[in-house]
């Protein structure tokens, strides 16, 4: 399901991306669910998976709000641009999981407030960390267009977003994005309405949830893009996925850097 490539693949044709990205793009614009891609148009490297992502995000007609991403093992990409963003509070469409619940992941968003384009030389982390201006909550809501994903590799993901249906945005926290170390392990309380509180002991599966963003500015950087100021960043769960009830308000608390509510609509 996660592999990096299939052995001996040859890139794919700029008709093959297009259809591809067509194909999908359809699929996220009307929140339907649909086969994996024809045989012809299953992109088999990353580069592939990342030629078609961006190209759905041109068809899309809209700049991205920003970017999810994590520190890849090997030569695995693990990038895609966020545009569905909601505020804290609000109600998100999500697409059942495997116990018949949405899917969430609790994370923390890096808002940029200056830019990070393309340049010949390389971001040192001081470069990143200066252009970070505050640190949001986060919720990541899990979806994927695929309605069979058992087979599904990881370009294929790639292509469609990894995963990625929307993101909501809560308050500013009051973290110090440039302390070395980063503030370590604290509890996640999820409260749902009708249903006992659950704790987790929340971790970044990184340690420092700044490292995948210092991997993206440079995987961008290598792509001939970058990141611009206003967008935000979210680079892996504190909590794993986590099964949210669909139409029961909750409240996540992330220890003492405050909390998120929101509520989830069945795609």
């Amino acid at each position: 399901m996660n592999g990096i490539q299939i052995e001996g693949a040859k890139n794919m044709e700029p008709s093959a991306i297009e259809a591809a990205a067509r194909y999908l793009h359809a699929l996220q614009s009307s929140g339907r669910f649909g086969a994996r891609l024809e045989a012809g148009l299953r992109p088999a490297t990353p580069e592939d998976g990342w030629r078609i992502q961006r190209r759905i995000s041109e068809l899309r007609g809209s700049p991205a709000i920003g970017w999810k991403c994590g520190l890849p093992p090997g030569d695995r990409w693990v990038a895609a641009a966020l545009h569905d963003a909601r505020p804290s509070g609000g109600v998100a469409a999500a697409p059942a999981g495997p116990t018949g619940a949405a899917r969430i992941e609790p994370e923390l968003a890096f808002e940029l407030k200056q830019s990070l384009p393309p340049r010949a030389t390389p971001y040192t982390r001081a470069d990143v960390n200066a252009a970070i201006g505050s640190v949001r909550l986060a919720v990541e809501v899990l979806g994927c267009r695929y309605d069979d994903t058992a087979d599904a590799s990881g370009p294929e993901l790639m292509a469609d977003s990894l995963w990625h249906q929307s993101v909501m945005l809560g308050p500013t926290v009051a973290v110090d994005f440039a302390q070395e170390p980063f503030p370590g392990p604290f509890e996640i309380a999820l409260s749902v309405q009708g249903h006992d509180d659950i704790t987790f002991a929340a971790s970044h599966p990184n340690g420092d949830p700044r490292l995948p963003l210092y991997w993206l500015a440079e995987f961008l950087r290598s792509q001939g893009t970058g990141l611009e100021a206003g967008q935000a960043v979210i680079t892996g769960s504190f909590a794993g996925a986590i099964d949210l009830p669909f139409k029961r308000p909750a409240v996540l608390r992330y220890g003492n850097f405050g909390e998120l509510a929101l509520t989830l609509e069945q795609l």
